[in-house]
């Protein structure tokens, strides 16, 4: 009862602040977004398959509208794979074969649902399907290059890309400071039916226009183990290079005490010319969802015939103690 008298307490105060500094400008009209990122690939080895395939790596609609300068809403839909495969067993336990539609690999699905309220100045509050402040909201950002590859922790599944929930946050020039509470099941589930919830913690802090630091942590209770996760990012551009690296460490993973996964990852981008720019990237997965001691290299270069419209040839590399799988790429972006 004392927790919810405080919540309350706190909503009155930033509603009565909010109706004191009401905001009379004009609103602005809806905008729609979107981003479409095919590509082609294909092995150097006639042992690893498929030889050769086209892939949707991104296929997004999203609508954003602002309500004067104190409120915004978002609405994003993505495509991605939402059913699994059947296994069937039989009492000695061997596979058996299984003929079923498991539907399409590019369902669409809600990404984002957002409401975003200003109610003062430096303070920001979200509610809804909110993009997960892991990896999502800056280090895909500043990668820069999506339609390549998801930025790291996204890639390996380290982290939901997006989560049911709410966001409070103090922001100003240099810092940024966010707590949230969220459901912990991802943007494809609702509530399990145990009812636990996620919180986490986000700091940024941009000293000036060239540095970003960023660390996050989130903790996933249960009535006997704790789910944990500790990212740290750190940033560095000027008009003509970028570079990065980062890092994550989960213990715990989905309340099991042998799903403690980590990895780390690092990146370099130099800016040619205006249409040209050269980038590579590594990962390393000491463990993951997908992959054990791995290595994952990208070498690319970049062509920007106009604005918004990329295009990039790269190579990649997937190396661990037993195996080596080379692939070279051509990935074509858009966004509008």
């Amino acid at each position: 009862m004392k927790k919810i008298q405080i919540f309350l307490l706190i909503f009155i105060l930033l509603s009565h602040l909010g109706y004191t500094q009401s905001d009379t400008t004009k609103p602005k009209p809806p905008v729609v977004f979107g981003s479409v990122y095919p590509g082609f690939v294909t092995t150097l080895s006639t042992k690893d398959k498929p030889n050769y395939a086209f892939e949707m790596n991104t296929a997004l609609v999203g609508f954003k509208k602002e309500f004067s300068n104190k409120a915004t809403a978002i609405l994003i839909y993505d495509v991605t794979k939402t059913t699994g495969d059947i296994t069937v067993l039989d009492s000695n336990g061997t596979a058996q074969n299984v003929s079923f539609f498991k539907g399409s690999d590019y369902t669409a699905f809600l990404k984002q649902a957002e409401i975003n309220w200003r109610p003062v100045k430096h303070i920001e509050l979200a509610m809804g399907q909110l993009l997960s402040e892991q990896y999502l909201t800056v280090q895909d950002k500043f990668w820069g290059y999506r339609y390549v590859a998801f930025t790291f922790q996204e890639r390996y599944k380290y982290g939901n890309q997006a989560d049911f929930g709410f966001r409070a946050a103090y922001v100003n020039e240099k810092l940024k400071i966010t707590a949230g509470v969220f459901n912990g099941e991802g943007p494809l589930y609702k509530q399990d039916s145990n009812g636990r919830l996620m919180y986490t913690l986000n700091a940024e802090y941009r000293p000036n226009e060239h540095f970003i630091f960023k660390i996050y942590g989130d903790i996933y209770p249960s009535s006997s183990i704790n789910k944990q996760c500790l990212s740290a990012f750190l940033a560095f551009k000027t008009e003509k290079f970028r570079v990065a690296i980062e890092g994550c460490n989960i213990q715990n993973d989905k309340w099991n005490h042998l799903n403690d996964y980590s990895g780390v990852s690092a990146f370099f981008s130099y800016k040619l010319t205006e249409k040209w720019n050269v980038f590579i990237r590594e990962d390393y997965l000491e463990k993951s969802l997908l992959y054990n001691k791995t290595s994952v290299s990208f070498v690319g270069v970049q062509y920007e015939p106009i604005t918004n419209f990329d295009i990039a040839l790269n190579y990649r590399l997937y190396s661990n103690s037993l195996t080596q799988l080379n692939q070279i790429a051509l990935n074509v972006g858009i966004k509008f």
